[in-house]
């Protein structure tokens, strides 16, 4: 009886141990497929890296006259984005603070 016991012991422990590495194979395979994608693809690596971004950015409460805010937007001018998307909700402000959103 315990002979029968100790086999069926050890083929649990095998199949846990096959399911493991067959797991393994299958994201080594995933992997390597991702590799070949980005190698072969026209764009090469800059499709994974994210350099034809969308910025979104966010403003929130009244527009004011704010120098962190400006400098924060003539970053984003001179980034790789390809897009930005402006979200702002805001009651109003100034004059003078809304000239930071204007083009150039």
């Amino acid at each position: 009886m315990s002979l029968d016991s100790d086999v069926i012991v050890d083929r649990r422990r095998i199949r846990r141990k096959l399911t493991f590495w067959r797991a393994v194979a299958a994201l080594g395979v995933i992997a390597a497929v991702v590799a070949v994608a980005v190698v072969v693809s026209p764009s090469g690596r800059g499709a994974i890296s994210g350099s034809n971004a969308i910025a979104r950015v966010k403003i929130d409460g009244l527009i004011r006259s704010d120098q962190t805010r400006v400098e924060a937007l003539e970053r984003l001018e001179k980034s790789s984005a390809a897009a930005v998307i402006v979200h702002i909700n805001s009651p109003g402000g100034t004059t003078a603070g809304s000239n930071s959103f204007t083009t150039r």
